[in-house]
């Protein structure tokens, strides 16, 4: 199982940043949508006036002018304690191609815990809010990565956050009072900007919950799209059981092609944690 293969997994929103180059959910029945039209506008208008001197002066005239409505939305948004998540992860790129299973147990806002078993434990990893540290069994060996130092290389922001985020089907990033929105087709459409990255969030009218995420860099030489389908309501809460993930950044003047589909199998809700146990055995070593 290779590095790669293992960011994949659990960080894949990682790769979109890098491929980007530098670039609660509440239960239904408190979800409320309300659309703002804020009132007429008044601008200023000039207008010729000849006086008796046959002088021509310019004054300024108000007029009404409407202005464009504001669209407030409040995305819908897994709320949880613990979840314990059975999934398959497809992967293609550069004519590379891997499948396997992998077990997530997330601890809301702390811990996201993983492991890859082909019928024995390939690998384990930890996400918290500070660091991020896989094993790999078959060749024992080690990864470890920090926040700080992840986000100053890809010049974007990357937290524990944005991980579970993207893995459970909440907004990678949380709408701000600054983004804009618009109504698109039944749906609304969230944009944003982090860095040097354009994002656009596509929340469905009908349950505010998100169908797809777009990402680009300004230059346009890579782009992002997940989407969200086949959703599942748990206890009141609706999870995305499909997360498929497709990725075009270019390198070498060559674009490069990848695809990451994440397939949830079983989405347990749980009010006591599934177990987080993780060491690194002293007998690895740091790649």
């Amino acid at each position: 199982m290779s590095k790669y293969s293992f960011l994949i997994i659990s960080f894949f929103v990682i790769l979109s940043a890098s491929s980007c180059k530098r670039h609660k959910m509440h239960k239904k029945d408190i979800v409320a949508v309300d659309t703002l039209a804020s009132q007429p506008m008044k601008a200023e208008k000039p207008v010729l006036v000849i006086d008796e001197g046959n002088k021509v002066e310019t004054s300024k005239k108000e007029v009404e002018t409407p202005s464009v409505a504001k669209i407030d939305v409040k995305p819908a948004e897994i709320d949880f304690k613990y979840l314990n998540i059975k999934s398959k992860v497809n992967f293609s790129s550069g004519g590379e191609e891997q499948s396997f299973p992998v077990n997530i147990h997330i601890k809301k806002d702390s811990i996201i815990w993983l492991s890859i078993v082909v019928g024995l434990e390939g690998g384990r990893g930890i996400i918290t809010k500070d660091s991020v540290i896989f094993l790999d069994r078959l060749h024992r060996t080690y990864y470890k990565y920090d926040f700080a130092s992840l986000s100053k290389q890809f010049n974007f922001n990357l937290n524990y956050d944005l991980v579970q985020s993207i893995l459970i089907g909440n907004m990678p990033i949380k709408k701000r009072e600054t983004d804009v929105v618009e109504k698109q087709d039944g749906n609304f459409v969230i944009k944003q900007k982090e860095g040097f990255v354009r994002i656009e969030n596509s929340i469905a009218e009908a349950n505010l919950k998100l169908q797809k995420v777009n990402a680009s860099d300004e230059t346009g030489d890579s782009k992002m799209e997940i989407d969200y389908s086949n959703f599942l309501t748990i206890t009141d809460l609706i999870f995305p059981q499909d997360i498929k993930a497709k990725i075009d950044a270019k390198k070498d003047g060559k674009v490069l092609q990848t695809s990451i589909n994440l397939q949830h199998n079983k989405i347990e809700a749980l009010d006591q944690s599934p177990g987080f146990a993780f060491s690194i055995p002293k007998s690895y070593v740091p790649k």
